[in-house]
């Protein structure tokens, strides 16, 4: 691989020269060409006859053509050097601004590529003093070698491809010149990759290693991924995959050979997904179409690598959703391989209620274990990436054998999904109701699951897709209470906390303050407050809408201490009493998910804080959005106060110790519960006043703060009261 040392002083301007003088090469042959037709075959025409005339002026016709083929030669040996110093040059930037990244927030980068955090102060008190320092600094340091990482990949496939490119020969010795050959160094990798995905036989070590340099370096490029995937095939490409994921009997891999099999899954499945999408906003190219058509066809068929040792091996179905789990899919692609998916359970699998039968023994993984048995989990996750795909399959339905089967209602209701890691390829999530809850999180929030960037404005199918599933566990509380359904809390908590301003809007809204980020979803209270307490059990869930709802109560305290309302306690009441509601509802689930359930414990809830705090700051962005209209960052006073005071609020309010029940009494809890609520709503509103220029005195401030906390303690009553009730306590 390219180092680090010889990208950074590589001196590219020569490289810049000769391309140069390449390109300027055809013109010159093409005066040469005319110079010659001019002055010798054009002087010597009605001068010169016989047979000696005859064969002369086929030897110069020859050389006439040989001009010509100089000048393609040179016209193409001028666009790989343009195209390589384009991707050196791009490559040799990147490497500098990493490089001054670096330097500037105190990593030192090794020549062999190593990065160490050099920072004064680890050594300091202020890192033990600050827990978050060292999680950060690691980030930082992972983010920085990956980078570097990508930046020499690229840089090497470029380089291998040139030379390749510069030394092949396709005319061989027939004539001078080439004229059939590479012009593109995305053609050459292309090339290169699927040689190797089509080679007879297991592919070597080093083999590996260059098809997953070729793919690391490209999978994000369409003209490559798309060459690649219908020079290589669809069904040759789930034949090669499995042949590398399934090593014959005996095989002993290594860690390293382990991790660059995982490493190969991650940049096919990525490039696999680009090529898929290659033509999208232009014109339908047919090739594409056609490739995706033969891993739809593929799926229905078995691919056993090793079939003297047994004669079963994976589905396409099950090796394309393995390769799903990454990347970006074209959207219709997914529909219809979702519907295909859903067709050949309901098919051969009681209706889909015996999955495991149907993916499971006598198939295995292999001895790499890379993939998963049910290929519904990969295909969720292909849903989790691409929050168009997730949306539409996620509210719409398919036709099988004349019947009408909604694609939510059967994920979500009526399928059985196979436990544990095999199914599902994930040993810290052996359910695949997680993966069905990264699709949910996509299809509602219009952003992939794992995506912290900027919030995406609601649309009226996505709020619509949200009630839907509100309505539905929230009138059947069971289907996420009950394991292994309960992995869905996560997920269900993260859907909530995003539509924190519905949810907050329909609890308590007389006056319309308070408003969707986009479409409104309309919630119900009679299924919202069950769905609310069901979902607030999961420590995760619980910390993402504790930290939304405050952030959407800040919001709209700032927005009211903006403006002017003719009644200014009233006003802020209307916005505090939801938020309220939502922390009583949750403290009572809390304390069924300790002390009842035996789901959680405040460890779990304690640790969440530590690892979930992104929704305060996503939660005042979204919040921000609803209120001005639009999906902009924060911006104006609440950046300066509001993320720092509602995490650390949060905080307060969740860190406790109860493992011993006798240390407290239920009228202890409430009591805790009650007055964090209160308090923390108090804060906000001194915090929101303080903060708009509006002038009010200590008398008065006191007496607003003392309304708001009364309002939010009211809150809390209210939605502890009816979450003990419905349980029955």
């Amino acid at each position: 691989m390219v180092s680090i040392p010889y990208l950074d002083k590589a001196d590219l301007g020569p490289l810049a020269d000769a391309a140069a003088s390449w390109k300027a090469l055809p013109a010159k042959y093409d005066a040469l060409q005319s110079e010659f037709e001019q002055r010798v075959i054009n002087h010597l025409k009605g001068h010169w006859e016989g047979d000696a005339a005859e064969a002369a002026f086929v030897t110069m016709g020859k050389a006439r053509t040989e001009y010509e083929n100089a000048a393609t030669e040179a016209e193409r040996i001028a666009k790989l050097l343009l195209d390589a110093h384009g991707d050196f040059t791009a490559s040799q930037k990147q490497l500098h601004a990493l490089l001054d990244e670096a330097r500037n927030d105190h990593y030192k980068v090794y020549d062999d590529g190593r990065v160490e955090d050099v920072d004064p102060r680890q050594d300091s008190p202020t890192a033990s003093a600050s827990p978050g320092l060292a999680e950060e600094r690691k980030k930082k340091l992972d983010s920085l070698v990956s980078r570097l990482t990508r930046v020499l990949e690229v840089a090497t496939a470029a380089d291998e491809a040139a030379s390749s490119a510069l030394e092949r020969d396709a005319n061989g010795d027939s004539q001078s010149f080439n004229t059939s050959v590479y012009t593109t160094l995305d053609s050459v990798e292309a090339d290169q990759a699927a040689a190797l995905m089509k080679k007879k036989g297991r592919l070597s070590d080093a083999e590996i290693t260059k098809l997953n340099l070729l793919l690391s370096a490209n999978k994000d490029d369409p003209e490559f991924s798309r060459d690649f995937a219908v020079k290589t095939g669809g069904e040759n490409m789930l034949s090669k995959y499995n042949e590398l994921m399934s090593p014959p009997a005996g095989t002993t891999l290594s860690k390293e050979q382990l991790a660059q099999l995982k490493e190969l899954k991650a940049n096919l499945g990525t490039t696999i997904g680009t090529a898929t999408t290659s033509d999208d906003g232009g014109k339908p190219n047919k090739d594409i179409t056609d490739f995706q058509n033969d891993l739809l066809k593929a799926g229905q068929r078995d691919f056993n690598a090793n079939p003297t040792e047994s004669p079963y091996g994976l589905s396409g179905y099950q090796l394309t959703s393995s390769l799903m789990s990454e990347g970006k899919w074209d959207k219709d692609f997914l529909q219809d391989y979702g519907d295909a998916l859903i067709t050949a359970e309901k098919n051969g699998a009681n209706a889909g209620q015996n999955p495991d039968a149907y993916w499971g023994y006598p198939r295995t993984l292999g001895t790499t274990n890379i993939g998963a048995l049910d290929p519904m989990t990969g295909f969720m996750d292909a849903l989790g990436h691409n929050p168009d795909a997730s949306t539409e399959f996620l509210t719409s339905e398919a036709t099988i054998d004349g019947e009408k089967v909604d694609h939510l209602d059967y994920l979500l209701k009526d399928r059985h999904w196979p436990e544990g890691p095999g199914y599902t390829g994930d040993s810290g999530n052996p359910s695949g109701y997680n993966n069905l809850g990264h699709a949910l999180e996509s299809a509602t929030s219009g952003r992939s699951f794992d995506d912290d960037g900027a919030p995406v404005k609601h649309t009226a199918e996505r709020a619509a897709l949200m009630k839907d599933v509100v309505d539905t566990i929230g009138g059947d509380p069971g289907l996420a209470s009950d394991s292994p359904r309960d992995a869905l809390r996560d997920s269900l908590g993260n859907m909530t906390a995003e539509y924190m301003a519905d949810v907050q809007g329909a609890i308590a809204n007389e006056q319309g303050t308070i408003k969707p980020f986009g479409a409104d979803a309309n919630l119900d209270m009679g299924t919202l407050e069950p769905f609310i307490a069901t979902v607030g059990r999961d420590p995760d869930a619980y910390v993402a809408i504790t930290e939304a709802s405050q952030a959407n109560t800040a919001i709209w305290m700032q927005q009211v201490a903006d403006g002017n309302p003719s009644d200014l306690n009233a006003a802020m009441e209307n916005v505090t009493y939801p938020g309220g509601v939502v922390a009583g509802i949750l403290s009572d689930s809390r304390d069924q998910a300790i002390f009842e359930e035996h789901s959680a414990s405040d460890k779990d809830f304690n640790d969440a804080v530590a690892t979930g705090d992104k929704w305060a700051g996503r939660g005042l962005g979204m919040a921000v959005g609803a209120a001005t209209g639009t999906a902009a960052p924060i911006v104006g006073t609440v950046a300066g106060w509001a993320v720092e005071d509602i995490q650390a609020m949060v905080v307060e309010q969740v860190q406790q110790d109860t493992t011993d029940e006798a240390k407290r009494e239920a009228a202890t809890k409430y009591a805790e519960g009650w007055n964090a609520a209160g308090e923390s709503s108090a804060s906000s509103v001194r915090e929101a006043i303080a903060h708009s220029g509006r002038q009010m005195s200590r008398e008065d401030l006191d007496v607003l703060a003392g309304s708001v906390e009364q309002a939010a303690k009211s809150g809390h009553t209210a939605g502890t009261a009816w979450n003990s009730s419905v349980n029955g306590r």
